[in-house]
């Protein structure tokens, strides 16, 4: 695949609808979840994320990055009603956003639009606090977290947008351009830290649910860093990749027990 190939022109190529429900529902409040697996078999967290924006009032888009086109197995529990698309593992979970505001570009102009991904492990609660710090939040762009890592940014795993931000020119040519890339560094650098350069440069208002200020000291990351704050504060998750490698940060091997403490769940059972 050539450096330069469009992520989007690779999707589209080989992408495919699984699921029962082909078509968007005619909902005001829509969200796109990326996921990626080696595995058919669908993680509890996912589940959990599905099911958990339902009773918000959300129609769910899983767009699941994977080579293996194998239909994805769901547990017995599973009682959701999402569209599931599959792409190419391709342009990453901004691929996969790409992809779903592409082929439903309806979904550009609802009332309330959430961008998230599987890389949370969670929801172990409720997600009404967090939909309602979004839908209330006066601004255009909402992200459940922020930072000033590298320079302020908004995280890219669970971002919301206001009517028709999504439609904007601007933003959907940034969508629509996206590139392939293999470098980690260069990815972030492109996706999340352009994307939030973009939305600056652009003059729309930006706001977050857990400000990076009220979790960390300046220059952390307050979804890896801070992650016992988050919780405390109302955040439902914590990271992947703090499940897989606790060593990341220094308390990091205390996460089973405080989750189960708090929840009553062991999150090494949800990836």
């Amino acid at each position: 695949m050539a450096a330069d190939q469009s992520v989007l022109a690779h999707a589209l190529a080989a992408m495919s609808i699984e699921s029962e429900r082909k078509d968007l529902a005619d909902n005001d409040r829509i969200a796109v979840v990326a996921s990626f697996g080696t595995s058919t078999t669908v993680a509890r967290s996912l589940e959990a994320m599905v099911m958990g924006l339902e009773k918000c009032n959300y129609s769910v888009i899983v767009v699941r990055a994977s080579d293996d086109s194998t239909p994805l197995r769901w547990s017995k529990a599973y009682s959701g009603n999402a569209v599931i698309v599959r792409k190419p593992n391709v342009g990453y979970d901004f691929g996969s956003w790409a992809l779903a505001l592409h082929i439903y570009p309806q979904l550009r102009t609802r009332r309330f639009v959430l961008l998230t991904n599987d890389s949370l492990v969670g929801p172990f609660e409720s997600l009404t606090g967090v939909i309602a710090d979004f839908e209330a939040s006066p601004g255009d762009v909402w992200s459940a977290t922020n930072t000033t890592q590298f320079f302020p940014h908004i995280q890219s795993f669970f971002m919301g947008f206001h009517s028709g931000v999504l439609d904007d020119p601007a933003v959907k040519d940034f969508w629509f351009s996206l590139r392939v890339e293999t470098d980690k560094q260069r990815i972030i650098g492109k996706y999340e830290l352009g994307f939030s350069q973009l939305l600056f440069g652009e003059g729309f208002a930006v706001s977050s649910g857990f400000a990076s200020e009220r979790v960390v000291a300046a220059g952390l990351n307050p979804s890896i860093t801070g992650w016992r704050r988050l919780v405390e504060l109302g955040f439902p998750f914590v990271k992947r990749e703090l499940i897989l490698n606790p060593t990341l940060v220094h308390d990091g091997g205390h996460i089973p027990e405080f989750i189960q403490s708090k929840y009553g769940i062991d999150p090494r059972t949800w990836i």
